[in-house]
C-alpha cells in the first residue's frame, strides 16, 4: 500500500508518495518534518510525544497545512 503525502514548507507546496502499509497522523508530520530537510534524523529523539506538540514544532519549523491519503 502506498499514501500521497503533501504539505506547505516555507511556502512551497509539496507532494510524494510513501509506500508504507500504514501511516498515523503523527508518523506523517514526521515523514513531513524529515524529508522536508525541516530537521535532520538525528533529531528525532527530542520530538514531542503528543501530535499536537509535534504539530507545533513543526509549525515553528514553517511546516504547515500536512495531509495524507492512500493512494491506488
Amino acid at each position: 500500500m502506498s499514501f500521497m503525502l503533501s504539505y506547505t514548507y516555507r511556502d512551497k507546496r509539496v507532494v510524494t508518495t510513501l509506500a508504507v502499509d500504514t501511516l498515523t497522523p503523527y508518523a506523517a508530520v514526521c515523514y513531513a518534518l524529515l524529508q522536508s530537510g525541516a530537521v535532520n534524523e538525528g533529531a528525532h529523539e527530542g520530538w514531542p510525544k503528543t501530535y499536537e506538540d509535534l504539530v507545533e514544532v513543526a509549525r515553528y519549523l514553517e511546516l504547515t497545512d500536512i495531509r495524507f491519503r492512500p493512494s491506488h
